[in-house]
């Protein structure tokens, strides 16, 4: 959900693309350099084992005695914990064998805390090359989330041409990684950065003709770009043709006055009827009722219309926030 794009921006870190923030996140040790498996002497005083792993729900304490092989050399005990202090793994390694962390399987670290929230493997606490001593090394997390901070503010179109807008909205992604450093506390620093993507974000359908194709309203689903995994959806509506009361498609004073001669005789008589098709194109502003004020406007975007090269907006002639009907 967080996107592949971002990637130059947080380094190493992947952010939320398909399924994974990071997917295909590139290790932090150098995998060509390592050993590939832990040396284990025969001979050995105690059993070595190769990878134990455990489910508890409590940390873990692993012996940290050591016993010598029958090459006179001793043998360290490697223990590896979760962002939990729980045991993933623990080695047997004589004395001056290199560690191999490519035996630690890191995939168990990677999960999703919420729909917008990632947590996965970004570095371990310690990182000792060789057994020299035992050692109880912690994996530390990287964590990704997205917010929306601000919804698009354009629900309300009056054509079914151009495309669905996303001003307005606001969307960040803030990136915490645990460091090795510890605070006064002995707890890991965590390291912030926060970063804007709204740019990066696409609304789906993006096309109005396509949103509004079997409906005056309809739902957008907004996505980061290339992303499969949808942030949020909010609903729009269409008012096509507003003001063109008498249907030539055109919104001019015939309209207008046509409006005011529904509204005299509504007023006059409360047997004069008027169909819904009027009376959903005659309310321009939207507050449930055809008056002089409707005609007024009418006039007003006829006015400016005239005198416009592109096509002139709803919006653009009438506060909708500002002439919403008072709740």
């Amino acid at each position: 959900m967080i996107i592949k794009k971002f990637i130059l921006a947080f380094s190493s870190l992947m952010l939320i693309s398909g399924t994974s923030i990071f997917a295909a996140q590139a290790e932090s040790v150098d995998v060509n350099s390592l050993p590939t498996a832990p040396k284990i002497t025969a001979g050995e005083t105690t059993t070595a084992s190769s990878v134990t792993s455990t489910s508890s729900s409590t940390t873990t304490t692993t012996s940290t005695s050591t016993t010598t092989t029958t090459t006179g050399l001793r043998n360290y005990h490697v223990t590896f914990l979760d962002f939990d202090g729980k045991v993933m793994a623990a080695f047997d390694i004589e004395e001056g064998d290199p560690i191999n962390y490519t035996a630690v399987d890191l995939k168990s670290l990677h999960k999703h805390i919420d729909v917008n929230t990632e947590q996965d493997f970004s570095s371990w606490d310690i990182h000792p090359d060789f057994a020299d001593n035992d050692y109880t090394i912690r994996a530390l997390s990287k964590t990704a989330t997205i917010s929306v901070n601000k919804m698009p503010t354009k629900t309300r179109y009056f054509s079914t041409k151009g495309n669905v807008m996303l001003e307005g909205l606001d969307v960040s992604i803030k990136m915490t990684v645990q460091t090795p450093e510890k605070d006064q506390n002995g707890n890991y620093i965590i390291n912030e950065t926060t970063m804007d993507i709204t740019s990066s974000c696409a609304a789906s359908p993006s096309k109005l003709s396509e949103a509004f194709a079997k409906s005056d309203t309809a739902d957008i689903t907004v996505y980061p770009i290339g992303d499969k995994k949808a942030l949020f959806k909010f609903k729009i509506s269409c008012y096509n043709n507003l003001g063109d009361v008498n249907g030539d498609g055109h919104v001019d004073s015939s309209d207008a006055s046509a409006v005011l001669t529904a509204y005299a005789s509504l007023a006059a008589s409360s047997t004069y009827t008027i169909s819904d098709k009027f009376a959903k194109l005659a309310d321009v502003d939207l507050d449930g009722q055809i008056d002089a004020r409707d005609a007024s406007y009418i006039l007003k975007y006829y006015a400016e219309s005239s005198v416009s090269a592109s096509a002139i907006d709803w919006d653009n002639i009438i506060d909708y926030v500002a002439s919403a009907p008072k709740k």
